[in-house]
């Protein structure tokens, strides 16, 4: 038999959940498939028939404490599934499910996804910065929805999501139901040559450099951060770092841009300085999957004063 396809969906209630499960399950890649649909929330919307541009999918209820292997065979042998969408409860660490369920062997998870309404996100991240991280740990994409670029700061919301998980495939989504193009709302100009990124926007320059290789390859730069002199690249290179409030309270992190400058024994290591170069990349290995990693060439450099905020933060 072939392979279900899985798609996995959490988020806080009324985060629009249930509304993009339904999109998805009527697009024309699925006409043709069995769908079933397993929630474990119910939200302000209901799965109606309305709700589908072509037939009803199965739907199934349940509490997260009924799913386990049992559970999940036994959806099996009673709909023989081609696609599942199943829908987590927010409140639930997803880890519940991955770390403890057991599903039929040709049940593949196609994408795990977190929903998050935009207009409420940064009152729930400040206040559950460890439940996000819980999502963004086991997810492999984000679906921002209900984007006001004129409200949400769009450049801060992609960098708490890829300051716990640099992999992250990030979505958003307009109050229209339009994708909104990231490149429009960054608060630096990368036409400029060099492009100055402020002290504050270092993170927010870092993680959508990751996710853009083509935006930002070859361009000039000017950043800031503390010289750091890892001893594998002593005398070649120095990082430029910059210490990350990344999740919860005690959770302070570093990024490290690499910046190849060939140095003696009087260079300024553990000075804040402001680095001029160009933006280059390499390849470094994440858990298993290849990511294409920021780095600069120096042009040239300069000490410079601590900014006034030396931590980041991306809330």
């Amino acid at each position: 038999m072939a392979d279900c396809l899985v798609y996995f969906f959490t988020g806080f209630l009324d985060g629009g959940k249930t509304t993009t499960i339904c999109s998805w399950a009527s697009e024309e890649a699925f006409a043709d498939k069995k769908i079933l649909i397993l929630s474990t929330e119910e939200g302000e919307e209901e799965y109606e028939e309305k709700s589908f541009t072509g037939k009803m999918p199965d739907v199934v209820f349940a509490e997260t404490d009924d799913i386990n292997k049992e559970f999940m065979f036994d959806l099996e042998r009673r709909y023989k599934p081609d696609v599942i969408f199943m829908e987590w409860n927010g409140s639930v660490s997803p880890a519940e499910f991955f770390e403890k369920v057991d599903v039929p062997r040709r049940w593949m998870l196609a994408a795990a996804i977190v929903i998050v309404d935009a207009s409420t996100y940064s009152e729930y991240y400040r206040n559950m910065q460890t439940i996000f991280a819980d999502y963004y740990r086991y997810c492999d994409n984000v679906i921002f929805n209900r984007v006001d670029p004129e409200v949400n700061n769009i450049p801060k919301l992609r960098g708490s999501v890829k300051s716990l998980n640099p992999a992250m495939n990030i979505t958003f989504i307009g109050e229209d139901n339009e994708m909104i193009d990231i490149g429009e709302h960054l608060p630096y100009d990368l036409s400029k040559d060099p492009c100055v990124v402020d002290p504050d926007d270092f993170g927010l320059f870092y993680t959508d450099a990751l996710d853009n290789v083509e935006r930002y390859n070859g361009k000039r730069v000017t950043l800031t951060g503390m010289a750091v002199i890892f001893r594998e690249f002593r005398g070649r290179a120095f990082a430029l770092q910059r210490r990350a409030y990344t999740c919860c309270a005690n959770d302070i992190g570093q990024i490290n841009i690499l910046c190849f400058h060939e140095h003696g024994s009087g260079f300024p290591a553990g000075q804040w300085l402001k680095v001029t170069g160009r933006i280059r990349y390499f390849e470094e290995d994440n858990n298993g999957q290849k990511i294409a990693v920021p780095c600069i060439t120096v042009d040239d450099y300069a000490i410079t004063s601590a900014p006034e905020n030396e931590i980041i933060y991306f809330s």
